[in-house]
């Protein structure tokens, strides 16, 4: 059953972007506990990992307030439950193939974004000149545009070769869904480009969504530089929500390979944990793991509970102290606490 409502997950992301799940995390349902069942809820659909228990889930769901992104609610009976924002593979569109392109290009690949470059200049948008990108449109924006799935999750970089074409993308993204848009230029191109959307229409609250001047102020100045500004300011502005990103690692090790398994979330955080909420880690029977919750002893003794309930096929909730005497002991000097759930899959 797990597996099978990962495989939902997973199709349902690449399909919309982003979905909700449900996790219990304490709870019993007729004498016998139910934490790690889960339910998925997206656009369209809910999903119930198990059917056998759907009289819990008619019962406490319209408890769940979907709007609040990631948290954990209490309800009555002693039961808890983990709301997760999640979403699927973050999009960089990275308008313009200049020289500020190419090492943006290579530095948001090394953290995880799926890269598309737009020019209609077939010299500065090959497979040659960015063998890292997943998806080059050598064509006119406004025909290139027709090709991008436009959802939350989608971030869009503005360094083209021009106002006018700073100006074609901005009437078009600023017409669909996305999560971040920013322009490069002078105050004289910038200006240029926000009055003429103002006179053709498009109100201030339009405008303002657009981040401009780019970038985090660090006085950069070569392209290399101003690329880290950037994403800097791109990867601030993705951590301010509360959202969840599952890497397809993770959903590799789940879905492809048959052995039982823990996957190890952080579901509660306090004081100066080494990892957010969300982030999770997947150990294997034959002792392989993918992914972090943090490194150092903690995520050792994680990685040692997981493969003692890996025998016993349970799922349970810990909590792990990360300060005074017990932090000593795991060798953190981070304090805080961090709550794992641990869920056991065959």
């Amino acid at each position: 059953m797990k597996r099978n409502f990962y495989r939902n997950l997973f199709d349902i992301l690449n399909l919309n972007g982003e979905a909700f799940v449900v996790t219990v995390i304490k709870g019993a349902y007729n004498g016998s506990s139910v934490i790690g069942q889960k339910l998925l809820k997206s656009k369209e659909k809910i999903f119930i990992e198990n059917e056998n228990i759907k009289d819990f889930w008619d019962r406490n769901l319209s408890n769940v307030d979907f709007t609040k992104g990631t948290y954990i609610l209490a309800l009555e009976n002693e039961i808890e439950l983990f709301i997760e924002h999640i979403i699927g593979q973050l999009d960089l569109v990275i308008c313009g193939g200049g020289h500020i392109a190419l090492p943006l290009c290579k530095m948001a690949k090394m953290i995880g974004f799926n890269i598309t470059i737009i020019d209609d200049r077939e010299g500065f948008v090959n497979k040659n000149r960015f063998p890292m990108a997943d998806n080059i449109l050598c064509k006119n924006f406004d025909e290139a545009f027709r090709e991008i799935k436009f959802n939350r999750n989608i971030y869009f970089v503005l360094v083209t070769k021009g106002h006018k074409d700073d100006k074609k993308c901005l009437e078009i993204i600023l017409k669909n869904d996305f999560h971040y848009v920013g322009m490069l230029g002078s105050k004289g191109k910038i200006a240029y480009v926000i009055n003429s959307m103002l006179e053709n229409g498009y109100t201030k609250e339009d405008v303002d969504k657009v981040h401009t001047p780019i970038g985090l102020e660090i006085g950069a100045n070569t392209p290399a530089e101003i690329a880290i500004s950037i994403l800097g300011e791109i990867i601030k502005v993705k951590n301010e929500s509360p959202i969840i990103n599952i890497e397809n690692d993770i959903f590799d090790g789940i879905l492809e390979r048959d052995e039982p398994k823990i996957l190890a979330t952080i579901i509660e955080k306090h004081g100066s944990g080494p990892r957010g909420v969300g982030t999770k880690m997947l150990i294997n029977k034959n002792k392989s793991f993918i992914g972090t919750v943090g490194g150092g002893k903690v995520e050792n003794a994680v990685y040692e509970k997981a493969l003692e309930l890996i025998e016993s096929k349970k799922s349970i909730l810990k909590q792990y102290d990360l300060s005074n005497s017990v932090s000593a002991k795991l060798g953190m000097a981070c304090g805080g606490s961090i709550k794992v759930l641990f869920e056991f899959i065959e």
